[in-house]
């Protein structure tokens, strides 16, 4: 189906095209602990820059990201600050929880197992069932929690105790074996109950949707860290998340499982010249379809002096939007005025959304070695990359906004049809209706536009589109259109995808199929085009059939 995206004329004026400023941060690093029997890990000072460089890109401001550093992060203090920063989410907001220093296991009788944590400045330990208490509300009211442990839980701890040194890399095992009762047993994987934060916080009320931890370990594994650096798992995910990982479906944005995949790679090159060193897995659980960074921003800038080093060939620019005339055959989804008479539409002239203003970052750490990384998988078809958009755009939603479409006709007979639904939301909230017609060549937003701009919707009460002074004919071509209904908390600013406003005579503005498209796109949604406080929304993907 060709169609036009339609924009928000009620939202073309006085709104900020900018990231909400209520995502907020934990960091916290321990490198050097009271007891002088922990043995001090010199690459968190590092991890601490690149903590900061992750939540930046998270476009978390600067005033809401809470920093503890060694002897601040007592188990006192660190709980605390957890309780605080979960106090201070707002409803529909993102938080996201950093820690770098050693993990611990501990015999632990009541269990008759081995219990685990991770290891404060005073040797104090937090487990998973106290973090989750302590961020209870963070759960029930944020939109998204991220938490990011680059951590030991140990295997072959009892040999590795001290630092491992290879020809020219010196790496620590993120790991301190506590002493007491069967210790010893401890160092080898015994129980994994406690391993995951998620299973904690699930059994609290946070939903497994809105909810990812990534951690630089499995519970039999040992993480290392690299002084001058940091550990390797942070540095992993701090230069995929900054856009080294491959947007692998073409969707316009990176997800969790792209960025670990990516983290993974450089963990296992890093480590292949040291035979003696096991790898270990950055693990993920939870949403694994979560985007941190809702844009996709070109490959930062080494940040060392260069290496040489053997790299996949740079991708090619894209080719810069072209200007698409109105097809002389009907387009596929026409907006009709039934009162005066429909006058002809015009298809806008396309326009490149403008480039996201680049933040300037502190001076990061130096990378690890720069790896052998092998060439990206071929680019998806656009159908295809079209629709992992959309559901990559749906997999952000919140199970807590329940969003009910129904289609009059899930199957339309062109020129003949018109598409009517009717949406129920469970909250209160502003719609839009996004799709990507059957000739899979630009993305339309159908529904607010310059024919009718009140997109609100009443939680529980029944809204039917089109509205009776307009309608959307099937018109072709014959094959399967895909339709985003999106109930957002608050309006989306729709001048990432055009800069013109929409009138009545010209209604329509539209997002061309191809990877900046796609990422302006899914920024509007779930990026920079959020204009309040909540990020939240609800939204339902359908299908919907043209034929002759």
């Amino acid at each position: 189906m060709k169609a036009w995206l339609l924009s928000a004329l009620l939202m073309g004026a006085g709104l900020v095209h900018a990231q909400p400023a209520t995502r907020s941060a934990l960091i916290v690093g321990v490198g050097n602990y009271a007891s002088p029997e922990v043995t001090p890990l010199e690459g968190v000072p590092f991890d601490i820059v690149s903590a900061r460089a992750i939540a930046r890109a998270m476009g978390i401001p600067d005033q809401r990201i809470t920093v503890l550093r060694d002897e601040q992060a007592t188990k006192e203090a660190v709980l605390a600050a957890l309780e605080r920063m979960a106090a201070s989410v707002t409803p529909g907001s993102r938080a996201f929880v950093y820690f770098s220093g050693h993990g611990t296991r501990w015999y632990e009788p009541a269990l008759k197992g081995c219990k685990e944590g991770l290891l404060t400045y005073d040797r104090g330990t937090i487990t998973n069932e106290e973090i989750a208490a302590r961020t209870r509300r963070m759960s029930e009211v944020a939109d998204k929690v991220v938490v990011l442990f680059d951590a030991c839980h140990s295997d072959g701890v009892s040999t590795n105790r001290g630092r491992t040194r290879s020809v020219n890399v010196p790496l620590t095992p993120k790991f301190y074996l506590k002493g007491g009762e069967d210790a010893q047993a401890c160092s080898q994987p015994v129980n994994l109950r406690t391993r995951s934060l998620l299973t904690e916080a699930t059994k609290l009320g946070a939903l497994q949707e809105n909810f990812v931890q990534i951690t630089s370990s499995r519970a039999d594994e040992v993480s290392f860290d690299e002084p001058g650096k940091g550990g390797l798992a942070t540095q992993g995910v701090r230069d995929c998340l900054l856009s080294r990982a491959t947007d692998a479906n073409g969707s316009g944005a990176t997800t969790v499982d792209e960025i670990q995949r990516c983290a993974q790679r450089f963990v296992d090159a890093r480590l292949k010249p040291f035979p003696d060193l096991r790898p270990h897995n950055v693990t993920v659980s939870g949403n694994r379809n979560i985007v941190p960074v809702a844009v996709v921003r070109p490959p930062p800038p080494p940040l060392a002096p260069p290496v040489p080093v053997a790299t996949a060939p740079a991708p090619a620019p894209p080719a810069a939007p072209v200007v698409v005339q109105p097809s002389p055959a009907p387009a596929p989804v026409v907006a009709v005025l039934t009162t005066p008479p429909p006058a002809a539409v015009a298809l806008p002239a396309v326009t490149a959304p403008p480039a996201p203003p680049t933040a300037t970052p502190p001076a990061p750490p130096p990378p690890a070695t720069p790896v052998a990384v092998a060439p990206p998988p071929p680019a998806p078809e656009p159908a295809l990359a079209s629709l992992a958009t959309l559901k990559d755009i749906e997999a952000q939603r919140n199970p807590r906004r329940q969003v009910d479409v129904t289609l009059s006709k899930p199957a339309m007979r062109i020129g003949k049809d018109a598409l009517e639904l009717t949406i129920r939301s469970s909250h209160d909230g502003h719609i839009y209706l996004v799709m990507i017609g059957s000739d899979a060549k630009s993305f339309y937003v159908l529904f607010p536009n310059g024919l009718d701009a009140d997109n609100r919707i009443q939680a529980n009460k029944v809204l039917r589109l089109p509205r009776p002074d307009w309608k959307l004919m099937a018109q072709g071509p014959a094959g399967t259109n895909h339709l985003l209904v999106v109930v957002a908390d608050t309006p989306r600013d729709l001048s990432a995808l055009t800069k013109l406003p929409p009138t009545s005579a010209a209604p329509f503005t539209f997002s061309l199929n191809d990877l900046p498209g796609r990422s302006a796109l899914f920024d509007f949604i779930a990026g920079r085009g959020i204009t309040g406080s909540s990020e939240t929304f609800g939204a339902k993907l359908l299908a919907v059939k043209e034929f002759p």
